[in-house]
């Protein structure tokens, strides 16, 4: 396996933290082009070897901000005084697995390492966040999950693996939120995993390996039509994509960003495994009607 590059000095490696930890939108970071960048280098992106960020997700004011630290959930609030230092808040005894934050910053959807069949949320209370709590029989599954995300109306749109030794097939599937809770999962026509959805569910960009790929997995941009189908999903191109793993794409509330992960291996192993997020401007991979 390759090792992706990484930088060891300067602003690649995690700083000291002062007061205030940052400042402005996106923790004050100059917006990427088309090619896609990585996120918040120093702050929120440790780029020395075999450090490991991933599955991030903000609120839909931009105030929260989501991610994964070498198989933690991080959360960082933009207050009056600017961004808090990234804090740990769920203490489990195993490692979360595509953690997403709730449109309302009021909840974090996670899956575990120790369960990949099972999806939880912890919930804001007044004196913090709760204890993990498993999502109700909707998402109860003796096959494997491989990640997720919400849409603005709390949809979740999920992958599942084919069920061993069963019937039920694999694939992407969506869950729609009717009366606070998850009645069903409906499959969709698509091939590919760890689906990020955009707020508005107008399209959906998933990881996949196919013959047009750039390899190791690519992300590929789906486009949903005013009846309710799917457009052929296309690879998003070199600007995005490279020889390594993308995969975990979430999109900004405004629909201006793609971030996502880009990794020498799935399973944050300190030993080989190295990742970063990434973001890029959607602008030019987007049709306007979309944007």
């Amino acid at each position: 396996m390759r090792s992706v590059t990484k930088q060891t000095t300067g602003i690649g490696s995690i700083q000291a933290p002062a007061e205030p930890f940052a400042q402005g939108p996106y923790f004050g970071q100059t917006p990427p082009g088309s090619t896609a960048q990585v996120f918040a280098p120093g702050l929120i992106c440790d780029t020395r070897p075999h450090q490991w960020e991933s599955w991030v997700s903000f609120s839909t004011d931009g105030n929260t901000f989501c991610f994964n630290r070498l198989g933690f959930v991080y959360i960082t609030e933009n207050t009056e005084q600017g961004w808090t230092t990234p804090k740990n808040i769920i203490s489990v005894p195993y490692r979360t697995v595509s953690c997403c934050l709730s449109p309302d910053a009021n909840g974090i959807y996670f899956m575990n390492r120790k369960e990949p069949s099972h999806l939880y949320r912890c919930q804001r209370t007044p004196d913090g966040w709760s204890d993990p709590q498993e999502l109700g029989p909707t998402f109860g599954y003796s096959g494997a999950y491989a990640g997720f995300s919400l849409a603005a109306n709390n949809s979740i749109y999920l992958f599942r693996s084919k069920q061993s030794g069963g019937s039920s097939g694999g694939g992407i599937f969506y869950a729609p939120y009717v009366n606070n809770t998850w009645p069903r999962l409906i499959k969709l026509p698509l091939f590919g995993t760890f689906p990020g959805i955009a707020p508005d569910e107008s399209f959906m960009v998933f990881t996949a390996i196919r013959p047009e790929g750039l390899v190791e997995t690519d992300l590929y941009l789906t486009l949903r039509r005013p009846d309710g189908t799917w457009t052929e999903a296309r690879n998003m191109g070199s600007k995005i994509n490279s020889g390594y793993f993308e995969f975990g794409a979430r999109i900004s509330p405004d629909k201006k960003y793609m971030f996502f992960t880009r990794s020498n291996g799935w399973f944050d192993n300190p030993y080989h495994d190295t990742s970063d997020i990434y973001w890029v401007d959607l602008k030019e991979h987007l049709p306007e009607s979309y944007r």
